[in-house]
């Protein structure tokens, strides 16, 4: 039986010059892998300070390639949320239209098959992106009070608690021990079926706590054809980064 890989902890560090996030788990080699402004290390538990230093020392030209790459995709994709911009919401595009704000906090709506945006003129991207996500958040709890219900009918498990977060390298994660299930903000750009898969597949781990045949097969009957959902939301991760 293969064994099952798991992090024993994990620290934040500064190898040969580069933010690292380490997480020594139960395996034999050291993986690199590298993120926006960061590099991520999964390590046997016994690997030294040293050992980790030169690792990343021998990686050094590949790695600083890597963020520049990265670097220059998140500078060209950064949105900003001018008039006539294209917003995704559930799957569908709206253009965007921006409302001059003389008092108050900016926000963001649909309304009439558009996004308005109500902002001064003078916010940058980050202020404008913040309404929108407050919007993304706002839809996303909604959907999930929504759709909730009749996953858990389906799989049998109920959350104790739902939460929003913004994360980068996950649709959703469940704790197993208190029952709480949070997903990705993200998810409200995307299908709805994304949502339904998403939930699906986390609160089957409150049946099954890995990925494994047993897993799968309680995802088989409970959602049956997510696979191909779970390849669309993917295709479209990258389809936004091929345009890039």
């Amino acid at each position: 039986m293969r064994k099952r890989v798991r992090v024993v902890r994990e620290q934040s560090s500064v190898l040969d010059g580069i933010p690292a996030q380490i997480r020594y788990k139960n395996i034999k080699n050291l993986y690199l892998r590298v993120r926006d402004g960061y590099i991520e290390l999964s390590v046997p538990q016994r690997t030294t300070q040293r050992d980790m230093e030169n690792f990343v020392s021998h990686r050094r030209a590949w790695i600083e390639e890597r963020l520049r790459l990265l670097s220059v995709r998140a500078e060209k994709s950064a949105p900003r949320y001018a008039d006539g911009a294209q917003i995704q919401l559930w799957g569908a595009e709206y253009p965007l239209v921006c409302v001059p704000l003389t008092r108050g906090k900016p926000y963001a709506e649909y309304a009439d098959g558009m996004i308005v945006l109500h902002v001064s003129e003078e916010a940058g991207a980050d202020v404008r992106r913040a309404a929108i996500e407050t919007l993304y958040r706002a839809e996303l709890a909604a959907a999930i009070e929504r759709e909730a219900p009749v996953c858990e009918a389906t799989v049998g498990k109920r959350a104790a608690l739902w939460r929003i977060r913004a994360m980068k390298t996950r649709w959703g994660s469940c704790n197993v021990r208190t029952a709480a299930v949070t997903l990705n903000l993200e998810l409200a750009r995307y299908d709805v079926r994304a949502l339904r898969y998403v939930i699906t597949h986390e609160l089957t781990h409150l049946w099954v706590r890995g990925h494994n045949a047993q897993f799968y097969a309680h995802m088989d009957r409970c959602f049956p054809g997510w696979q191909d959902v779970r390849r669309e939301l993917n295709a479209w991760v990258r389809a936004e980064n091929s345009t890039i």
